[in-house]
């Protein structure tokens, strides 16, 4: 991973000239409304089979909404969203603290985002392994590239433009575990699969999606109840997600280059509110953003 960072310095460097370039451009688009209208938008690859069909459900509901998709790296995405080439962007994580911070030098106000969805990081391994459990203190010891109990195993990560992999980094400061690297998180469970690798690093709504087909299943992560002070075992789950146990969480959202409630504004908006797509991540085993829910604890 020598370089990871500098790459993603790069990538977001290069994006700063066309950003003050495009910057005060948040202008509605003539004759647009929130459902009529042109827009070129950007999807992280990682959750492209969440977003996909739902930009074609809002396509079969307005006639006139015409709608391109770029499916990309989630960095690039980034990029182009702050370059002002795509109306917006769907990425699942947060800013990077260099994308903030260049936000910041050139007085860029962060753009209007909407929350779709809460995903979370899962380890991935095969059903077949004997580890059933990691604790998340020696988790991020580990992530960070300190000898411990993990180290011994062979780590697969997407590559450093991955959003899987900029909220891993999150977890320990930086990756400084070895790792082979792949494409996405998708190429992480086949290369599992293929017993190419012990612990694959993947989004929930992406196991969920393949593990039984590719045989896996998802490692606990052992943590101190905040109530009790026990430690407990937690499976990453919707359930563990609402309750706020489950530590890896990763948000998806919708950002907007245009501050304007105009035809971008109408696609993200709707994603995030509207019964259907909100369904869909409750389907996807992922916590919608504007949902209700009524748990019940098992006696």
């Amino acid at each position: 991973f020598t370089g990871m960072k500098n790459r993603i310095v790069e990538l977001c460097v290069t994006a700063v000239g066309t950003l003050l370039l495009f910057a005060c451009n948040g202008q509605q688009q003539e004759g647009e409304t929130l459902f009529r209208g042109s827009a070129q938008i950007a999807c992280d690859r990682e959750i492209i089979g969440l977003i996909a069909p739902q930009i074609e459900w809002f396509r079969s509901r307005y006639e006139e909404a015409h709608i391109a998709v770029d499916t990309l790296d989630a960095s690039e995405a980034m990029r182009r969203l702050l370059a002002g080439t795509v109306r917006a962007a769907f990425i699942a994580r947060d800013y990077l603290p260099v994308e903030d911070s260049l936000l910041r030098a050139y007085s860029i106000e962060q753009h209007q985002r909407l929350l779709i969805a809460t995903d979370a990081i899962v380890f991935a391994v095969l059903r077949t392994s004997a580890l059933d459990t990691i604790g998340e203190y020696v988790l991020q010891r580990t992530i960070e590239g300190k000898p411990t109990s993990l180290s011994q195993y062979r780590w697969i990560i997407p590559g450093p433009t991955s959003s899987v992999t900029a909220n891993l980094a999150r977890l320990g400061g930086r990756i400084g575990v070895p790792a082979m690297t792949v494409a996405d998180g998708d190429s992480v469970m086949l290369a599992l699969a293929e017993h190419r690798g012990d612990i694959g690093v993947v989004l929930l709504s992406q196991f969920l999606r393949r593990k039984d087909s590719l045989g896996l299943r998802a490692l606990r992560v052992v943590i101190r109840d905040s109530v009790t002070g026990d430690r407990i075992a937690v499976a990453p789950h919707a359930a563990t997600i609402i309750k706020e146990r489950y530590p890896f969480r990763v948000p998806i959202y919708g950002y907007l280059f245009e501050s304007a409630k105009n035809f971008p504004f109408g696609i993200v908006s709707s994603i995030a509110h509207e019964r259907q797509p909100q369904r869909a991540m409750l389907d996807a085993g992922i916590v919608p953003a504007y949902a209700r829910f009524t748990l019940v604890e098992q006696e």
